[in-house]
């Protein structure tokens, strides 16, 4: 959390915001929820305006679509926008190997919910990418959302809300957060982040509706991860047998190269699948000739290239495969495995 988050400043989602509003204004907001939706679309920043809107000092009241926003001034809208307000506690995956959300960290948030808040109205409990949260740590949190502490509200944040159990889904309503237009990413870029137009039209278009993936692609950060993605694409596109593909799923996952990273981390590997969903996204509309623009435009010539090989049936069962592959990674299965896996579907 950097920064106040109002209902009036989240962008492309105003119809479940005004609703969300409209249930804090008449205290009527369920004690436990899930919001689901891609990556990168504003799920975290709609938990912050529901913890700043039910903790502001000066609420805003009927403000346009809102039946209450937050002030985004006060002393508590701007704690919680740095994320220093001990009542709106934040529960993420760790930075381990499995990057799953653990039973221990699940039981140390319950048992802060039992007691009164230090000085909010009310305590929030936000669990980013709930959906990594292992098993046991689902189990220990049902009790709660069954019978939720009076003063505490329970907010967990899933990109694949398909991986919480089902008695987590049935206890939270859903609220459902779509994919963002490419004007809309433009906009953010340029007016909140001071990108040039240039540049954040070309992050927009590869960004695939989600903001988040659009500032990466614009800082660069996701130039080497789409490298790897395109290298291994080609690479089975000229293997000839199996061995010669393994090759590529050994490159794609690559590290940084040093003693402690030999291989690219689960969320790495997850985020080179999603590139190479794009890129083959944009083989077929090549291959078809199709009126739509491409995700990875400035790659033009090497997806040309590979629309050769990629268009038609071959390309959809390999984007039906990376798809498949990024199920298996968040099912915890190995890294190494799903790109061997994929490598030879592709």
């Amino acid at each position: 959390m950097a920064e106040t988050v109002p209902f009036r400043d989240i962008a492309g989602h105003r119809g479940v915001t005004t609703r969300i509003a409209r249930a804090v204004a008449r205290d009527t907001f369920p004690p436990s929820v899930l919001l689901s939706g891609p990556e990168g679309v504003g799920k975290r920043l709609a938990a912050v305006a529901i913890a700043e809107a039910v903790n502001c000092l000066e609420p805003r009241t009927g403000d346009g679509d809102f039946a209450v926003d937050a002030c985004g001034v006060c002393a508590v809208c701007r704690r919680i926008g740095r994320g220093v307000f001990p009542d709106v506690v934040v529960v993420e995956p760790p930075d381990s190997a499995s990057g799953a959300i653990t039973v221990d960290q699940i039981r140390e948030v319950v048992g802060q919910a039992v007691y009164r808040p230090f000085e909010a109205r009310r305590r929030i409990v936000v669990i980013d990418d709930a959906d990594a949260m292992a098993p046991q740590a689902q189990n220990a949190l049902l009790k709660t959302l069954e019978e939720p502490p009076e003063s505490s509200q329970f907010i967990l944040v899933a990109e694949r809300p398909g991986l919480l159990l089902d008695t987590v889904r049935s206890r939270c309503p859903q609220l459902r957060f779509g994919l963002l237009t490419v004007p809309v990413i433009v906009d953010l870029l340029t007016s909140r982040h001071g990108i040039e137009s240039r540049l954040a039209r070309a992050s927009a278009a590869s960004a695939g509706g989600s903001v988040g993936r659009a500032l990466r692609s614009a800082s660069g950060e996701l130039a080497a991860s789409r490298d790897l993605a395109i290298r291994l694409l080609e690479s089975v596109a000229s293997a000839r047998d199996v061995p010669g593909r393994l090759e590529g799923a050994k490159a794609f996952t690559a590290g940084s190269g040093s003693r402690r990273a030999p291989t690219a981390d689960r969320a790495e590997v997850r985020r080179r699948l999603r590139l190479l969903a794009t890129l083959l996204r944009d083989a077929e509309v090549a291959a078809a000739e199709a009126d739509a623009p491409l995700a990875n435009a400035d790659l033009g010539e090497r997806v040309a290239t590979l629309s050769t090989t990629y268009g038609g049936k071959r390309g959809l069962r390999a984007f039906r495969a990376v798809n498949e592959a990024i199920d298996a990674l968040d099912r915890n299965v190995s890294p190494k495995t799903v790109a061997d896996w994929v490598a030879c579907r592709l």
